[in-house]
């Protein structure tokens, strides 16, 4: 009875006896049509009766995908496979009947923009968060797209992630189920018109394992013709050929699967309260780990920021900054859990709300000390890509604890959304802003390398050789880097070149492999920029 009442009220899930759309909804009633296997919502039941659109339009999509991505990580169509997919995406929502809503804008712009910045870097984990972050946001889009998600918190939009994840996979034998259904429809109601769609598919799967025996009979048959197949069968690339056809079936599937998926509209939209625990058993815990973090948040107030205590024996203040940044991080990331859990799980209390505040503090100030840890540890070693992530994670960390903590005393405050933004602008500017370049720019810099000692500057040296294209107009630009004028000196010979140089060589020689294999469709901005700097 309850469920009952909850589908009578739901915009979305209107029951077979309630079919009329409610007034001032924009979707459409979710009637139910009850099979012997599985109700369909009025978007499913869509889905089949237009099965030729949405399997076509899916084939079509999964052609596109291949052309722009195999083989492809960081080319020019990338961004056009990004404006594609959500073409798609949003073309099938609108066939289905799905209104678009005006606060996706947000999200469309953050996932063009990581597509421009993959065909705007050659750095190999940049490309690789950047996908994270495109598949990532997609998704959240498309629950935003479908679902009432005004009001979700963490855990809700974690649960829904989940499972809808399940629910794509349940869905990706289904093109099959719902071809057999619109063939079934089409025999039912009769209209006069003749389709082609099935007797053609039948014809293709019958010709192509007839063709392929018929030809090596053939070609046993003759040795004139069996030459002439020979000769083309070595001009194509088989292994393109199948590595093509594959992606572009598993995308077919895929892709078909998604809109399945959230035409089912299984992820109820309503929210439990789950803050049902006693606060004294947090309060216990918290008051516990908060005290201890008092008494480290003041050690590091007066030896790391003020730095006017007696260290222990054996260590130099350089050594004391310089370690611990990686065991803050971790700590400040299990604190954000904690508060989070706390306000989800467990009843309002004030006491706890005071001991949540000052768990936050504390972690503010664990963010501080490992920040100047890190930089200390820059400044006398080197600079890497992971140095650079722990500082943007940091200050990541110091705006979600921000809100966290507004969370504490304010209910209502959209916190989801706020991280959302929070971490979706930090990253894009991360992205676009080429972290390779300042590596080689900081550990190419002359007041650096004298700095370094030679074992730390034969360290450095390797770390640079593995850099992406990104870093080229500094690691290949004389007036910025020391060691090319010696290594233009010594290549024409490089039986000459010491080990000192050999670094530089390879760095070289990648950049040059790399742009002779570049061509139209894996054209990227990093690399063409980097040629500029070869040495012919």
């Amino acid at each position: 009875m309850e469920q009952t009442n909850q589908n009578a009220n739901n915009p979305y899930l209107n029951n077979a006896n309630n079919a009329t759309p409610q007034v001032n909804s924009p979707y459409p009633a979710q009637t139910r049509v009850y099979t012997a296997q599985k109700e369909d919502t009025v978007y499913t039941k869509r889905m089949k009766e237009h099965f030729s659109f949405f399997g076509i339009g899916s084939l079509l999509y999964a052609i596109f995908y291949t052309f722009c991505l195999y083989r492809n990580a960081s080319g020019i169509t990338y961004p056009f496979f990004v404006i594609g997919t959500l073409c798609y995406f949003f073309f099938f929502m609108q066939k289905l009947g799905v209104p678009y809503k005006k606060d996706s804008v947000f999200y469309i712009v953050s996932i063009v923009l990581l597509g421009i910045s993959n065909c705007l870097t050659g750095s190999p984990q940049l490309l690789a968060m950047n996908k994270c972050g495109i598949f990532l946001l997609a998704f959240i889009l498309m629950i935003h797209t479908v679902y009432l998600d005004k009001s979700w918190n963490f855990p809700k939009y974690f649960s829904a992630l989940a499972q809808m994840t399940g629910i794509i996979f349940v869905c990706l034998f289904r093109p099959f189920g719902d071809m057999i259904s619109y063939f079934d429809a089409r025999k039912k109601n009769k209209d006069g018109k003749k389709s082609y769609f099935l007797p053609v598919l039948i014809g293709i799967v019958i010709a192509v394992p007839l063709l392929l025996f018929m030809t090596l009979l053939l070609a046993s048959a003759d040795a004139v013709f069996a030459s002439i197949f020979s000769r083309l069968l070595e001009s194509i690339n088989f292994n393109t050929i199948f590595g093509t056809a594959f992606m572009t079936i598993m995308i077919f599937f895929a892709s078909y699967a998604v809109i399945a998926a959230f035409g089912m509209k299984e992820v109820k939209e309503d929210i439990t309260d789950h803050r049902t625990l006693e606060p004294i058993i947090a309060i216990i815990v918290t008051v516990t780990l908060s005290a201890i973090y008092l008494i480290f948040s003041v050690i590091q107030i007066l030896y790391l920021f003020i730095g006017n205590m007696k260290l222990p024996d054996g260590y130099t203040y350089s050594s004391y900054a310089r370690e611990g940044f990686f065991q803050l991080l971790t700590v400040c990331i299990l604190n954000l859990l904690i508060v989070l859990v706390c306000l989800y799980l467990f009843r309002d209390n004030t006491a706890l709300k005071a001991i949540l505040t000052v768990i936050s503090g504390c972690t503010f100030i664990m963010i501080l000390s490992s920040a100047l840890r890190m930089l200390m540890y820059i400044n006398r070693y080197n600079l890497t890509f992971l140095r650079i992530f722990v500082l943007w994670s940091l200050a990541v960390i110091f705006l979600l604890m921000a809100g966290v903590t507004i969370s504490i005393y304010m209910n209502k405050f959209p916190l989801f959304t706020y991280s959302m933004i929070v971490v979706t602008v930090f990253y894009i500017g991360l992205s676009f802003s080429h972290p390779d370049y300042w590596i080689a720019k900081y550990n190419l810099s002359p007041q650096h390398i004298e700095y370094l000692d030679e074992y730390d500057t034969r360290d450095s040296q390797k770390y640079i050789a593995r850099l992406s294209s990104d870093a080229a107009p500094i690691i290949l630009d004389e007036k910025l880097n020391p060691y090319l004028a010696d290594y233009f000196a010594v290549l024409e010979d490089e039986d000459d070149m010491n080990d000192e140089l050999l670094w530089l060589s390879r760095y070289h020689n990648k950049i040059q492999l790399l742009s002779e294999e570049m061509h139209l469709r894996n054209f990227n901005f990093s690399l063409h920029a980097a040629e500029k700097y070869l040495v012919q």
